[in-house]
């Protein structure tokens, strides 16, 4: 028996699966770490914690054959738009600044309505926010010149991943694409990005094919992952389009909607969207596929924010499914309680990271629970929102594939369906985007020729169809879809420095 190894290096934890050849799941396991708010608008990681958590799911993975030759190859994909600083050494000048991070917030307003924020959008399929690396580095230019004057690399937490076991800086073109950064039809480094951000190629890593394979030679490396046996790496890709080949969703028609701590709504295309408006990312799966859609910056995190305050963990019932059960009981539509859930700003459909979370239409009958049930709702509003920005401008949506931590509660995921009147395949295997990198190993190593191939590996999932009962979220919804447009100003204003 031979086995591939995926991994994925996520905001919240990193993951491990190991299939068989035949894409069976054999093992998972997983480990955790935390994000640091030190200012508002920061997020931030440890380097070192995460390279710790990597070297501990590897080592835990292996440790489950008798043999480490029979593992034809570890795969790995990483959260996207990550940036951290390191010097010649390779020591970490900066924390890792994650997705979530808006200190940067306005350079990307200016960018984002010049020619050159234009032309940006236009070759990256980057849309300009400030999760973007473009934006972090400018940011830290004016901000941080004493680092910026130091600065040998600008890479991902995947590239810093990569550089402690490889020795060697390189970057997959699916990381590479969610930059800011990189010219996708070209497959390199964007001249206009480079000199908006004032850094030079060399301090980037090199870019290379989501297939590309290394070698660890590092003693000390290979001693710490208790390596018996030549391993090679395969470079793999980004978390998101990965979770869409994990999932399945790879034919016209079929999206990827995952809610874990963030939420996204992805499809795989032969050509880029980015042309068509400025409301969705489009990234490179490979040198020739894309993945294309919207991230939203709120998904999990908000339940967690409304975990502590609600008043639950008081009780004793200090756990989200505390929240889910006490929403039950309130009836699809939260009595006309509406919620715009942009506590962290937003990305897709709007990308304002100075949007702000709001209720509206509070009346004194609203109890805890109607709250609960209005934050749930909202979640599912901003990913219609997207949806609707992908069907206008492809053919519309027959199938969402389900992933990410809220597909545990069967209301939510109702909830969704009814929402967005479309069917959900729900399948409880392994992590989608950890699964996603070992098909891209088994790819990399010719056990495949096409990513259509792996949905002979996937379990079949429960379909979960919509209620067509769904008036109350129809004229929530109608509420739902103006409210940022009457409210960015005041957003704005809310946003200025006293």
């Amino acid at each position: 028996m031979k086995y591939i190894i995926g991994i994925d290096i996520g905001t919240t934890h990193t993951k491990s699966v190991m299939i068989t050849t035949d894409g069976k799941v054999i093992y998972e396991c997983k480990t955790g770490y935390p994000t640091q708010q030190p200012q508002p608008g920061y997020s931030e990681q440890d380097p070192a914690g995460i390279f710790s958590a990597v070297t501990q799911v590897i080592k835990e993975t292996i440790a489950q054959v008798s043999a480490q030759q029979d593992i034809l190859c570890i795969s790995i994909s990483a959260a996207m738009h990550s940036l951290m600083v390191v010097d010649e050494n390779g020591n970490a000048l900066t924390p890792i600044v994650t997705w979530a991070d808006t200190r940067a917030n306005q350079y990307a307003k200016k960018l984002r309505d010049t020619d050159l924020g234009s032309t940006i959008y236009r070759k990256s399929g980057t849309p300009i926010h400030p999760m973007s690396p473009l934006c972090k580095i400018a940011w830290i230019c004016d901000n941080q010149p004493a680092i910026f004057s130091r600065a040998h690399k600008f890479i991902s937490a995947k590239e810093y991943v990569l550089f402690k076991l490889l020795g060697k800086y390189v970057v997959d073109y699916s990381i590479a694409s969610a930059t800011g950064l990189f010219d996708s039809g070209r497959l390199q480094w964007s001249k206009e990005a480079l000199h908006y951000c004032g850094i030079t190629e060399a301090q980037l890593s090199m870019p290379v094919s989501p297939f590309s394979r290394f070698s660890i030679t590092a003693e000390n490396v290979r001693h710490e992952l208790e390596l018996t046996a030549e391993i090679p790496i395969t470079i793999g890709g980004g978390d998101g389009g990965l979770a869409n080949v994990g999932s399945g969703a790879l034919l016209p028609g079929e999206a990827a909607v995952t809610i874990g701590t963030s939420g996204a709504v992805r499809i795989i295309s032969d050509h880029s969207l980015a042309l068509k408006g400025t409301q969705l990312f489009s990234y490179l799966l490979d040198e020739k596929t894309f993945f294309c859609g919207g991230a939203i910056n709120n998904g999990g995190n908000v339940l967690k924010w409304l975990e502590g305050i609600v008043g639950l963990e008081t009780s004793g019932e200090n756990d989200i499914n505390a929240l889910l059960q006490k929403a039950e009981g309130v009836a699809a539509g939260s009595e006309g309680l509406v919620f715009l859930p942009y506590i962290h700003g937003e990305r897709a459909p709007i990308w304002d990271a100075a949007a702000r979370g709001v209720f509206i239409g509070i009346t004194a009958s609203h109890k805890r629970e109607h709250f609960i049930r209005a934050v749930l709702e909202g979640i599912c509003f901003s990913l219609l929102q997207v949806i609707e920005s992908i069907e206008r401008n492809e053919l519309p949506l027959t199938l969402l594939y389900a992933n990410g931590g809220f597909i545990e509660s069967g209301f939510w995921v109702q909830m969704l369906a009814d929402i967005t009147q479309k069917p959900l395949s729900v399948s409880h295997a392994a992590d989608a985007s950890a699964l996603g990198a070992a098909f891209t190993g088994m790819l990399a190593m010719g056990l495949i020729q096409e990513w259509i191939t792996v949905k002979q590996f996937i379990e079949e999932g429960t379909i979960v169809s919509p209620s067509k009962n769904n008036k109350a979220y129809q004229r929530n919804y109608s509420v739902y879809k103006g409210l940022y447009e009457k409210l960015k100003e005041d957003f704005n204003r809310l946003n200025l420095p006293l």
